[in-house]
This record gives structure tokens, sequence and C-alpha cells, in this order.
């Protein structure tokens, strides 16, 4: 296998066009001015040693040099053998809310987005753990199954708005169902592995809402989930004193109800505070300086970490030595490249007329 350990610096490329973009218009100014000294051919025999395909030789040069040091920066790697380990961590699902409240501003730039920005660096720091998301509203879906895969994880966290829900609502108690179900593995007969799972307490569910639960079962869920050997936590997001929602579709006005008083979106801690009680996890409240992460993270990696499954992965070889020699190999030769004819051609032409000559 072969792959790019800093796929990033691969995009230093493209400068490469530019430069011979500007190359081939300084080139062709160049000439332009020769030619209004006088003729061409006359031009040509005062200046005989000057020749512009050596110039492009030695800028060919140059450029293959460059190409080759951001191959090198980019560090290309081999997959020589294949190895098996085990990994300790925590499967955790978060539950993140999606509904139209989630976009009042009383947490800056609104509770969605600092939801998603706190998310995102909350992935950067899990080690070994297994993450997966699900978004809800009214309804709720699974937007990433549980994975390893840090960057697609934050990908589908980016990507998450409330245009993903049709049905509006906030049923807190179907996504920590859904949650649950998508990390027990099931045997071949259907049956979830309930004894082995309840044996491990190494599975996490973390709520991220503003807990307008307009479903009053989801205390209830959150202690059954919590019999599975399953923790519930909950990240309270907005004001207790309430703001109205912004209205994207009426110019910056905020929602209306049917009436046409302003919608006023509260934060109900009382609500994910049981459901935390009874998922026996921790409650924290989100605010502009610290949006509660880093509190549960310090739970998780307090945890009883198992090991969850035997991987099996390729360990790689980096192979950055052998464009970083080729480029100094063409940087070497274009440094004393000369941009004049070569002499070998003209002793070869002498030699040509002296055997012609015999």
């Amino acid at each position: 296998m072969f792959k790019f350990e800093n796929e990033n610096y691969l995009y230093g490329l493209i400068i490469i066009p530019f430069f011979i973009l500007g190359y081939l218009l300084l080139y062709y100014a160049a000439k332009k001015r020769w030619r209004k000294f006088g003729d061409e051919t006359l031009v040509n025999r005062l200046m005989p040693l000057r020749s512009f395909p050596m110039q492009t030789v030695k800028f060919s040069l140059l450029m293959a040099a460059l190409a080759c040091f951001i191959l090198a920066l980019a560090n290309p790697q081999v997959g020589s053998t294949l190895e098996k380990g085990t990994r300790k961590g925590v499967d955790i699902m978060i539950a993140l809310d999606i509904s139209n409240s989630m976009l009042a501003e009383d947490i800056q730039p609104n509770r969605l987005e600092a939801s998603k920005m706190a998310l995102s660096r909350f992935i950067d720091q899990l080690k070994g753990d297994r993450i997966g998301l699900v978004v809800f509203a009214g309804k709720s879906f699974v937007q990433l199954p549980i994975t390893s895969d840090y960057a697609a994880a934050k990908m589908f966290v980016n990507y998450v708005n409330p245009k993903l829900m049709n049905e509006q609502g906030t049923d807190i108690a179907a996504a920590i169902d859904l949650a649950a179900v998508s990390m027990l593995p099931e045997t071949k007969d259907g049956n979830s592995e309930v004894s082995r799972i309840s044996q491990l307490n190494s599975k996490v569910i973390l709520v991220v809402s503003d807990g307008e639960d307009h479903f009053p079962e989801a205390v209830d869920m959150a202690a059954q989930v919590r019999k599975l050997g399953i923790t519930v936590h909950t990240i309270g997001i907005g004001d207790v004193r309430g703001v109205p929602i912004p209205d994207g579709r009426r110019g910056g006005g905020f929602k209306k109800d049917l009436e046409g008083n302003t919608v006023i979106t509260r934060l109900n801690e009382e609500v994910l505070k049981e459901i935390a009680a009874a998922g026996g996890g921790a409650y924290v409240h989100a605010s502009n300086t610290n949006m509660g992460f880093e509190t549960i993270l310090d739970k998780i990696n307090n945890m009883n970490k198992v090991d969850l499954k035997e991987v099996t992965f390729s360990r790689y070889e980096s192979k950055y030595q052998y464009p970083l020699a080729l480029g100094l190999i063409f940087l070497f030769i274009g440094l004393i490249w000369f941009m004049v004819k070569p002499r070998w051609k003209e002793q070869f032409l002498r030699l040509q007329q002296l055997l012609r000559i015999k």
C-alpha cells in the first residue's frame, strides 16, 4: 500500500504551473526585446553562445527539484507489514440536538455551531476511543456509525445542520434509544450481547441539547440503557432565561408562533440533570467560555478502558529520502548548468567539417 503522510503539502505542487506560466511570459518578452536590437540572424551572430533552449533546461531542472522537495515534505510511505494489536478505549456515541432551538444565539455564534466546534476539539483529544454520532430533533438517525476514524468523524460533525431533520421537536428518548442500539453488537440469532456489555461498562452516550424535551420518556430510557452498562452524560446548551430563535427566512427576524408571538427557547436544566442522574453520568452546563466537553472527557478517561477488539493495521515505512535525494541532484545540476550553448557541440561541428575536407 502507498500513501502520503502529509497530504496537505501536495497542494504546494499547484505553484509549479504558475512558475511555468511566468517563465513562458518572460521568455517571449525577452525574445521580443532581442528583436528590437536588429535582425535576429545578426543578433545571433553577435551573441553566438546565447541559448534559450539551455535556459529552458536549467529552469526545468529547478522546477523538477522543487517538485521533488514538495513530495519529500509530503512523506511518501509504503505499507510493508501487517500487524495485529489490541486497542483500549471507550465507545462514545454523541447524541446531538439539531432542532431549530439550537440556532439561538445565547452562545456564540449559536448553540449548534458552538457545540460542533467544541465537539471537533473533543474528537482531537480522543486516544484509542471510538466515536459515533446520532442527530435528533423530532426524530433521530445515525449520522455516523461508531468508528475510530477521527478525521471522518470531524467531517460528519461539520456537515450537521437543522436542515437534515424535517420533523422538529426534541425527542431525547428516541435519540438515547437509537444511540444505545447502534452501540450494542448483535449475535447471529439477533439478540444483543447484553451480558457481555453489562460487564464492561465501557460505553458512553453524551447528549448535547438545550433540554426542551417534548417527550417525557427520556429519563426512563436513560435508566434502561444504564442497566446495559452504558453511561449517559448530558451537556446543557443555552440560557435558562430564554432567548428568541433567529429565522433566516424572515430576513434577520425571529421565529413566530401561529398567533404571531416571538418563540422563546430556554435551557431546561432539570430534564438534562434527571437524564444524567438516571444514566449514571454527569450533567454540565455549557457556556461561552467552557462548553463542558473537557469535563466529560476527564470522566471518560477515568473509566475502565477495556480491550475493545483486536485490530489489524499496516506498518508504513517513510520513503521521503528518495524524492529528497532526487531533488538535491536536480538542484545541483540546475545550479551548475550554463545557459549558453555547450562547447562540445561546437567542437563536434568542427570535427565534422574536418572529416568532410579530408
